[in-house]
């Protein structure tokens, strides 16, 4: 090994970790975040970090998330089932 490097001339890399994540707000209720916290805090990792971590493990299972209200698809169906029937109530 030198005892002295040159790196002035040394090309540089890009950060190949750079792609892998995105940093994004968003607002949270009281109760989620002191939820999280209180995991967090079990285990010695911020808020934050917990979060990430669950996001990730729900998206790696490549389940489809039901979180308690009909989707874009289901209410289009629902409004035209609705309409079907007051067209027959019309008619009648």
């Amino acid at each position: 090994m030198r005892k002295e490097y040159d790196f002035s001339k040394m090309k540089r890399v890009p950060n190949l970790f750079e792609k892998l994540s995105k940093e994004i707000t968003f607002r949270l209720d009281f109760d989620s975040l002191d939820y999280f916290q209180k995991v967090g805090d079990a285990y010695g990792f911020p808020a934050e970090k917990v979060m990430q971590l669950y996001l990730q493990k729900l998206a790696s299972a490549d389940k489809v998330l039901n979180i308690g209200f009909p989707t874009l698809e289901e209410r289009k169906d629902l409004d035209a089932y609705i309409e079907r029937q007051i067209e027959r109530e019309t008619k009648a």
